[in-house]
């Protein structure tokens, strides 16, 4: 058995050697096929990613009438903080909201001059508990404030998360239909090199089957070389998207570190990794397997 695998680890390289050309094509293909793939894969992670973390934070923000008073504020404020969900609640006045805005603009804020804190809307955030996090579980808190008399209206990004949703989903569904176009295209590209490779040995082929040898014992050669044509494809794939991973991680964190506040840029989970190496073998196996079967119909 050893001495058989040793014979096939062999002359796969050789096969492989002998149509070095094709075969070094075959690999860059299915590795750049992989990594368009990946790219999507890792693009759909990281927005996935992030409209979790924006779900996690969310907060409520009432928007109070104008001309009420502390001590209609105060109940308010006590009125929430007995709802069941709610950690912390915070009351912005309008001169809070202008401090607010001219932090933000910083060397900006000669914007905001001529306009007087009073033509803002004082407002109170709405923290929920890590359990209540979530956009249900904040929609119930919504809707036991909407009847209450002081609120003007009540904001919790529920359209932009949505939106963003939406976003995500047909990142994914754009992914799979890629993806299944580029699996096809690798497939049929294994196939036909396995091809070249097999009509190149057709002599020594028919030599072997007239000597008695098994199609097991000529097939199993090509079935190796599809298995590494894939698995170098998409090892090629793998560490050119980390690369890409690396080269944009480092060129957009400092021009979007304001509005990604803190949320990291991920990369791809290794299991992930693994499934696009051993996708890559399988497709590349099941390539060798077409171009085996078309042989095994020539032979006959």
């Amino acid at each position: 058995m050893l001495s058989f695998l040793g014979y096939a680890m062999r002359r796969t390289f050789r096969n492989m050697r002998g149509n070095l050309f094709p075969n070094l094509t075959a690999i860059a293909t299915i590795g750049i096929s992989l990594l368009i793939f990946s790219s999507f894969s890792l693009i759909a992670f990281n927005l996935a990613s992030l409209l979790k973390v924006w779900e996690e934070k969310f907060e409520a923000i009432a928007y109070l009438k104008r001309g009420i008073s502390l001590d209609e504020v105060e109940e308010l404020l006590k009125r929430i903080r007995q709802l069941d969900g709610v950690e912390t609640v915070n009351y912005i006045s309008p001169f809070d909201a202008m401090a607010f805005m001219e932090e933000r603009l910083g060397g900006q804020k000669n914007l905001l001059e001529g306009i007087q804190p009073a033509i803002l809307p004082s407002s109170i955030e709405i923290r929920l508990k890590k359990d209540y996090w979530g956009r249900t579980k904040i929609e119930e808190i919504v809707s036991g404030l909407e009847g209450v008399p002081q609120i003007e209206e009540i904001q919790y990004g529920q359209e932009w998360i949505e939106t963003f949703s939406v976003i995500v989903k047909l990142a994914r569904v754009t992914q799979w239909i890629l993806g299944g176009l580029l699996l096809a295209a690798i497939i049929f590209i294994i196939s036909n090199t396995l091809q070249l490779t097999i009509s190149s040995r057709k002599e020594e082929i028919e030599a072997m089957q007239m000597s008695g040898a098994s199609p097991a014992f000529i097939q199993i050669p090509y079935y190796m070389e599809g298995f590494f044509q894939g698995l170098l494809g998409a090892c090629m794939a793998a560490g050119l998207l980390f690369l890409l991973y690396q080269v944009v991680l480092v060129a957009i964190t400092p021009l979007m570190k304001g509005w990604l506040a803190g949320i990291p840029i991920l990369f791809l989970p290794w299991e992930t990794i693994a499934r696009i190496l051993l996708g890559g073998m399988v497709l590349g196996l099941f390539g060798s397997f077409l171009a085996s079967m078309r042989f095994l119909r020539y032979g006959r």
